[in-house]
């Protein structure tokens, strides 16, 4: 049973607007090179999801940055999570993500304090900011 957030209906619609936009553009991106590149079109693929079961992740990386694939990959999710009204609870915590980090990263699964100790635990060599992009796991049953 999800936990309802306490965002008021405004701040979810501007926090969603804020998702589909930067989804948008990430994906204009990845149109752009389909534009230039490829005749056969990613357009017609639909959704990431469709996009990403189409593409091996060597193709999406010569497009896409791996923290743009990741921030995709977060936002599919943030959305799933507005539709069924878990988004804004903390996945390691079960507690409320404040507005303001939301509102500043409104894809993040976690507060503050939990992305703190998860960067602890997790070695990150190559990113200094690992507070701000958190790669989607791909074993979900592994999120504890």
């Amino acid at each position: 049973m999800p936990t309802k957030a306490a965002l008021d209906k405004k701040t979810m619609e501007e926090l969603k607007s804020a998702l589909v936009e930067k989804r948008l553009n990430l994906l204009q991106k990845l149109n752009q090179w389909e534009d230039n590149s490829s005749p056969s079109g990613l357009k017609e693929m639909g959704d990431i999801a469709d996009i990403a079961s189409q593409l091996n992740d060597e193709a999406l990386s010569s497009v896409l940055t791996e923290v743009e694939i990741d921030t995709l990959r977060q936002i599919e999710f943030a959305l799933e999570k507005i539709e069924n009204g878990s988004y804004g609870i903390c996945e390691g915590t079960k507690k409320k993500i404040p507005i303001a980090r939301l509102k500043a990263i409104p894809w993040t699964r976690y507060t503050v304090e939990y992305a703190e100790q998860l960067s602890k635990n997790r070695p990150r060599s190559h990113r200094s900011d690992s507070l701000t992009h958190f790669p989607v796991p791909m074993d979900m049953d592994n999120l504890d």
